[in-house]
């Protein structure tokens, strides 16, 4: 029988079938790192030729069967159920915090956007979003989902056959916001890093050590990013769950990507799902984090203003 048909559940019942579900994907995800680790070990210990390239391969893609369809399958399964026997709470309490749920082309969050934020210099082929949201908080229009950006490549000799590798490089969120003030000219803000240019210098030192400014003309940029908001994105950066990467002004609407391990409308990982009231209070607990990282922000009402 198929999961996603089963009647209504007991609590009994869910929290029986969530727990099962949850074992199964953490034993198949452990079984796979050993595996993974076990080729690895081989591939290095072994000098016999034949029997490095049988252990090495069998092993190695062994384990990552074992974690990416048989963990990751009983990991679908389990969200599935959630969603299934859960899903009237989830979507009652993303409503009661912010509002019905909306769609507008502005605030979408796509590849498009994420890309405009050149993270990691867009050296990333794939994009997954989940629990994307857009709704209003204290009379502010935001949209929000939990972001993974993958670089996917091919290893492995054309006469062997090649496969498909997808290495995580991003995992956190983009959350936009429509604004009071107008963007002349776009505005980005990426993280520094070494190979950073130099950038517009704004004349807040730990602003400017922080992060580079990108803008045409770059009066435009530095009348902007007044003393008030430099101030406030360093706060932000300082106190959010994660690492602030850079955040983009277009027109009305200011984007930002965290990298996080923290989740938006989730339950946490360390959350044993038996328990279905510690379930509900995580669930609850990620919506609350984002009110809290929203309040953050709106902090400057010059900027961030509820509608009229």
């Amino acid at each position: 029988m198929n999961d996603t048909h089963y009647g209504k559940m007991s609590e009994a019942e869910l929290s029986k079938k969530l727990g099962q579900y949850q074992k199964q994907a953490r034993i198949w995800t452990i079984i796979g790192l050993i595996g993974v680790l076990g080729g690895v070990i081989s591939f290095f210990a072994v000098d016999d030729m034949a029997l490095k390239s049988v252990l090495t391969a069998v092993l190695f893609f062994g384990g990552v069967c074992a974690a990416l369809i048989l963990g990751g399958g009983a990991q679908k399964k389990l969200k599935a159920l959630m969603q299934d026997q859960m899903g009237d709470f989830f979507r009652a309490e993303l409503e009661n915090a912010f509002g019905p749920d909306m769609n507008t082309a502005q605030m979408c969050i796509d590849e498009k956007l994420v890309r405009s934020l050149v993270l990691l210099d867009n050296q990333w082929e794939e994009i997954e979003t989940e629990n994307f949201r857009e709704g209003e908080h204290n009379g502010v229009h935001f949209s929000v989902a939990n972001v993974r950006l993958n670089h996917v490549y091919e290893r492995g000799a054309p006469q062997d056959g090649l496969e498909t590798c997808r290495d995580m490089v991003f995992k956190g969120i983009v959350l936009r916001l429509e604004m009071r003030t107008i963007a002349a000219e776009n505005v980005l803000v990426s993280a520094r890093t070494e190979d950073s240019p130099r950038g517009a210098a704004t004349g807040d030192a730990l602003f400017d050590r922080c992060f580079c400014v990108t803008a045409e003309p770059e009066q435009d940029a530095l009348s902007l990013l007044a003393q008030q908001f430099m101030e406030l994105m360093s706060e932000f950066r300082q106190r959010v769950e994660g690492q602030l990467l850079g955040f983009r002004w277009e027109g009305r609407v200011f984007s930002l990507a965290v990298e996080t391990d923290y989740g938006f409308a989730a339950v946490a990982s360390n959350v044993d799902l038996r328990d279905l009231d510690a379930l509900r209070r995580s669930y609850c607990a990620s919506l609350h984090a984002m009110e809290e990282t929203l309040d953050l922000l709106l902090k400057n009402t010059a900027l961030f203003a509820a509608q009229d």
